[in-house]
């Protein structure tokens, strides 16, 4: 309490006080009696709770803030619009708003300055002049919650001028005009939908990354593959053709067929017909069931059941090097990227060769079909066993002997030579790195080509991924082949199972992992712990899509130019197939359906949440097993290639033109050329011939409709 006064009063007021009045203590609470003699005394009121918040509220929460006084004229002006806004009337009144202003008050001489306060109540009489008050006739009031409040000064009226009526009208005709609605996006998800949503800026943000939509359906990717009569081979001595390979700067091809011959192919249109072989040439007397060039496209290297594996030189069509030091089949051979010297071959017989070209090696072999004076290639290292699930690790070579190999030399049992069916480098900068595979299971393990690998016990490799959840609750099931994408992010597994599982590359290894580090020197000299590494993130199937025997692999296009990626593989139903990798095709969420919509499948889960795995029913194999279900998203988008083979299609491989290169059980191999006529030829029908001895891609109806 500033002062015991009971009112504040100005300087007239007081002078016709009485005297009495005036000379009272300014302590005393009681006021005099009235001057009509008959009412008693007011004692203080009592404290109850409402009281005493009137009585301890301040004036300037109930009467409102002193601040309004500082405002200048366009500041109350602002403040009159926006509370008008703020109420949301649409009505104007025309009357002018008369506005008090305070700026213009003269402010008292004495030392506490009065600032006139609005009652929150609604006044019902005029303002008082001090010669009217009624403070001249009537005592002070015994209480302060009880004051006669009065204005001791003159106001200016300060009224809007015609302009300023004029704003505020067009104000409230802005406020009342209708905002235009946000560009909303287009529920379907066709190629036309698709490029009116790039005009207006692009679709939505997946992740931490934007989508870039191309404005194509993924079946642009694979349905304008077809095959003609010119693009027919016919096996010479009709010989099952096993495996075929492109070479690197040319549109030349190389098929190997079970009489141990290699046919080069040219699959360039304007050069020649592909239904003949431009050179033939007979590396094995048994058959050849893998092929690889450098790449230069000077070297060719083929594996064969003849328990050894040769270096070709394609300009001489002659044999250079000699590998044999398998036991049995040689199924995979591949040349260690930036290094051409470097080769890595895998058998039959569980073991993992790793040649040197640059080295010599000794006549020790396991295989009649060379003499001393072949070209023996020398080993510098041997990881036998890769995938034996038990102490011993295989045979190991040793050296004293020629020719076959001793009898009395001790061999592994047959159930611990598990075949490694695929082997596969990583990219430049990591190539000393090696990815293999079995027909055991469907884990894939991660070795080290510098480090040293013990013959007394099973070899451990740096790390081991992770097999799918289906496979462990029902059955393991083989790995027939093993291929990288275009900058090594992801590489792809064909299964036993009919199914394509997508790995990530850096999820090969958890944890500290010096091996990857191309600088450091310093390494163990046996690799005596392995790691864990995750399993696949994704899957493709297919109906068409089945995996009957070893000898179905997958082969991918690398991007290059505007040729997107695409991955084939062959089938045991007589179709190739062919799967766009792009996985922004993956993410595009088909949340709306419609006869439009071109959206790939994706998987539905009870959850929204980003951290709950998307669940899938797998379907039931071929082979009859139970159905069960996969905890990771299983895509079926595929487009197969009908009419060009009538049985098992086996290998695949991709020209440096973007043409594929099947091979099949029906003696022929076929060359799908990418062009406009596979649409020609899925409208033409069965009438007029055009359909003769040709295949194409088959799409869903629809496909081919104009828009």
């Amino acid at each position: 309490m500033e002062n015991a006064n009971p009112m504040i009063m100005s300087d007239d007021a007081q002078d016709h006080l009485p005297d009495a009045i005036s000379n009272m203590p300014p302590s005393s609470p009681l006021g005099p009696p009235s001057s009509t003699g008959s009412r008693k005394l007011k004692k203080p009121p009592p404290i109850t709770p409402k009281r005493f918040t009137r009585f301890f509220t301040p004036r300037s929460s109930v009467h409102g803030s002193s601040r309004f006084s500082s405002l200048s004229k366009s500041g109350r002006q602002l403040q009159d619009i926006t509370r008008s806004v703020n109420r949301r009337s649409n009505v104007h009144n025309g009357t002018p708003r008369k506005t008090v202003n305070f700026a213009d008050l003269p402010t008292p001489s004495d030392d506490h300055p009065v600032t006139p306060q609005m009652d929150s109540r609604k006044r019902k009489l005029a303002y008082l002049s001090p010669e009217s008050s009624p403070i001249q006739s009537s005592p002070i009031p015994s209480s302060p919650s009880k004051r006669v409040r009065t204005a001791s000064h003159q106001f200016t009226i300060l009224e809007d001028t015609e302009v300023e009526l004029e704003t505020q009208a067009l104000f409230f005709e802005e406020a009342e005009r209708p905002r235009p609605q946000p560009v909303r996006r287009s529920r379907a998800l066709g190629s036309t939908a698709r490029i009116l949503q790039r005009s207006f800026g692009g679709a939505a943000s997946v992740g931490r990354g934007a989508l870039q939509d191309s404005c194509s359906r993924w079946q642009d990717q694979t349905a304008n593959f077809s095959t003609g009569p010119t693009d027919l081979l016919q096996i010479p001595n009709s010989a099952i053709p096993f495996c075929t390979a492109s070479c690197n700067t040319n549109p030349f091809v190389a098929i190997g067929d079970e009489d141990g011959y290699v046919h080069l192919m040219d699959t360039e249109e304007s050069h020649a017909s592909f239904s003949r072989a431009h050179v033939s040439v007979r590396p094995h007397n048994n058959a050849v069931m893998d092929l690889a060039f450098s790449s230069d496209d000077l070297l060719l290297a083929t594996a064969s059941g003849d328990q050894s594996a040769q270096i070709m030189d394609v300009r001489t069509q002659q044999c250079v090097h000699v590998l044999a030091k398998h036991t049995s089949s040689v199924k995979q051979v591949c040349f260690q990227p930036g290094d051409d010297k470097v080769i890595a071959t895998s058998g039959r017989d569980g073991t993992v060769q790793i040649w040197d070209l640059r080295c010599s090696g000794s006549s020790d072999v396991y295989t009649s079909a060379y003499d001393d004076s072949a070209p023996f290639a020398s080993t510098i290292r041997t990881i036998a066993g890769a995938h034996a699930n038990n102490m011993f690790a295989g045979a190991s070579v040793t050296s004293g002997s020629k020719g076959f190999r001793d009898s009395s030399k001790k061999e592994p049992p047959s159930r611990d030579r598990v075949s490694v069916t695929a082997l596969a480098f990583l990219p430049s900068g990591r190539s000393h790195m090696l990815l293999t595979a079995s027909d055991a299971s469907t884990t894939v393990k991660l070795w080290d080509i510098r480090g040293r690998y013990s013959r007394r016990g099973p070899p451990t490799p740096i790390s081991v991924t992770k097999e799918p959840d289906s496979h462990n609750r029902h059955r393991r099931c083989a790995v027939n082949s093993l291929t990288l994408n275009t900058d090594g992010s992801r590489f792809y597994v064909l299964s036993k199972d009919h199914r394509i599982y997508a790995y990530a590359t850096s999820h090969l290894i958890l944890g500290h992992a010096p091996e990857f580090n191309t600088s450091d020197s310093t390494r163990q000299r046996y690799m005596s712990t392995g790691k864990a590494g995750l399993g696949p993130i994704y899957g493709f199937k297919h109906p068409d899509l089945q995996a009957g025997s070893f000898y179905v692999k997958a082969s991918l296009r690398k991007a290059s130019g505007d040729q997107s990626e695409l991955l084939a593989v062959g089938s045991s139903k007589g179709s190739p197939i062919l799967f766009p990798t792009d996985e922004s095709f993956l993410q595009r969420e088909p949340q709306y359906q419609d006869e439009d919509a071109d959206e790939l499948p994706r998987t539905r889960s009870s959850s929204r949440s980003l951290s709950s795995a998307p669940s899938l029913t797998m379907a039931s194999s071929g082979s009859g097993s139970p159905s069960s279900r996969d905890t990771i998203p299983m895509y079926q988008h595929g487009t197969p290639l009908i009419r060009g083979h009538e049985k098992e299609v086996t290998n695949v491989a991709w020209t440096t033109e973007g043409s594929l290169v099947s091979v099949g059980d029906d003696f022929t191999s076929r060359c799908w050329r990418e062009g406009p006529r596979a649409r020609e030829l899925r409208l033409s029908g069965e009438t007029g011939g055009q359909r003769w001895a040709s295949g194409w891609a088959d799409v869903v109806g629809g496909f081919d409709d104009d828009e």
